[in-house]
């Protein structure tokens, strides 16, 4: 999709890896020439979205989806576990907050993610959803990516 603009404002999406317009990271431009860090999610009729001064990734997913597909062995760090269907959808939200914060997506496996190792909030979903947001104080990383 090409970007967009609406009273001074222009948003649109890049991805890093080809150059796409169509898919990748969102971004916007402010009037005054500022560009903050965003990120979005959607799980169906549910959309999230965060814009802060630092890079910044939010995720929202539905519990019984990622139940269904849930493979610990893709998700989860050696030094972690997630044993009910909760704590399954919240650390794949984590993990996905955390890989748009970085910019990777993912291409990093969530794996290599030790969630301890960043400031990760929880934040409030409606029943069968879980959701996560954070910001990484200083460009770059906000904690280590394997321990």
């Amino acid at each position: 999709m090409p970007s967009k603009r609406l009273e001074g404002i222009t948003t649109g999406r890049h991805c890093p890896t080809c150059g796409s317009a169509t898919h990748g990271r969102p971004w916007v431009r402010l009037a005054d020439g500022t560009s903050p860090h965003v990120s979005l999610s959607h799980c169906g009729e549910h959309v999230v979205t965060v814009i802060a001064d630092h890079p910044v990734g939010i995720d929202v997913e539905s519990i019984d989806a990622v139940t269904s597909r849930w493979d610990p062995a893709l998700v989860l760090h050696p030094s972690e576990s997630a044993d009910a269907p909760a704590q399954q959808a919240a650390m794949w939200c984590r993990k996905e907050a955390i890989l748009k914060a970085l910019g990777t997506g993912l291409s990093t496996p969530m794996s290599e993610i030790r969630v301890a190792d960043w400031q990760v909030e929880d934040i409030a979903a409606p029943d069968g959803l879980a959701a996560a947001v954070v910001v990484i104080p200083q460009a770059g990383r906000g904690g280590s990516s394997t321990s």
